[in-house]
């Protein structure tokens, strides 16, 4: 199959499944791609097919028509056998999205760099390897006909009532989010770093609201025993995190999914970064300061430290240099 300008051929009504299972980061980050194919095709309708924890990543999002989701890989499957489509776009590469691909009625389309690339009806170029995500999946979409030239923010919804409920936790006090986890160690600051950063930040008044998803509730505890007066938020969902992040001056924490929730409401980041590539996964489109030292073996898959008993990229990073990011950002007089 012919995939070159795919969409300016295809019926102005069609009907597009986007294969993007998880995490929350790639969810995000493909909110920006779909805005722009939805301003150009305004009555396609986009399907997104997406692991259940992360479905709230899509929620209210004008962009999207429909999100298919199940609790398991069968009922996932029994879903999609009775679903016909244009066109079945994944974006995910491995091989249980290629089952779902192939189990929905449509022209299947991959990437010539999968695995299985030629079980795919039509495939879409390599992307360059230090482009942004946002930017590798713009060039997917442009191969396939959409003519935006600049990918417009991520989105993610204002939602009202969790917004005047976090307004309410803190009181209508100004404050920064930190988010001390991250499920890898390669990417994981030390959380006493972030207790001491907390202490430089009191100067200028700020209540410090830690953050963390399932499982990293020993690290946010670990952080605010050095941190006086913190407020720990634990067990929110995505909107409600959100909302939280929405309303903080400033969001500090490792590369991890809510991080591209920050930059989705529109909240500047500063990032700490360690064993992971900072081009491809740096904040998007927004405000942001990326703290990090080079290292020769970076970037690098991560799930250990391959030159070192522990990984030093991430432990490099020093309390002084984030804190110098995090005053170049608050200097901005929006910011105040």
């Amino acid at each position: 199959m012919l995939t070159k300008d795919l969409f300016q051929r295809l019926s102005p009504r069609a009907r597009i499944l986007f294969i993007r299972l998880r995490s929350m980061g790639d969810c995000l980050l493909l909110t920006a791609p779909i805005r722009a194919l939805k301003a150009q095709f305004p009555a396609f309708r986009i399907t997104i097919l997406v692991e259940p924890r992360f479905v709230d990543c899509f929620d209210a999002n004008p962009d999207v028509d429909e999100i298919l989701s199940a609790p398991d890989k069968w009922s996932f499957a029994a879903r999609l056998l009775t679903r016909r489509f244009d066109a079945i776009v994944n974006l995910h590469g491995g091989p249980t999205s290629l089952l779902y691909s192939c189990l929905a009625w449509g022209n299947r389309i991959g990437a010539e760099h999968y695995q299985a690339a030629r079980l795919y009806q039509g495939v879409v170029p390599r992307p360059a390897p230090d482009a942004h995500t946002v930017e590798s999946t713009m060039a997917l979409m442009r191969w396939l006909g959409l003519q935006s030239d600049e990918p417009p923010k991520l989105r993610y919804e204002f939602h009202p009532e969790e917004a005047a409920h976090m307004r309410q936790k803190l009181n209508d006090r100004p404050y920064a989010v930190m988010h001390p986890g991250s499920v890898l160690e390669t990417k994981r600051w030390q959380a006493r770093r972030y207790g001491e950063l907390a202490g430089c930040l009191a100067r200028r008044g700020l209540t410090m609201v830690l953050t963390a998803g399932p499982g990293e509730e020993s690290w946010v505890s670990e952080a605010a025993r050095e941190i006086e007066g913190a407020v720990i938020v634990l067990g929110l969902r995505i909107p409600e995190l959100a909302e939280l992040i929405r309303g903080a001056r400033l969001y500090i924490g490792n590369d991890s999914g809510p991080l591209h929730l920050a930059a989705a409401v529109g909240t500047p980041v500063v990032a700490i970064w360690g064993s992971s590539d900072s081009r491809r996964w740096r904040p998007w489109n927004i405000d942001h300061r990326v703290v990090q030292n080079p290292f020769e073996c970076n970037p690098c898959p991560g799930y250990r430290c391959l030159v070192a008993d522990s990984p030093l990229c991430i432990e490099s990073v020093t309390v002084e240099q984030v804190y110098a990011a995090v005053e170049e950002l608050l200097a901005n007089p929006a910011q105040l």
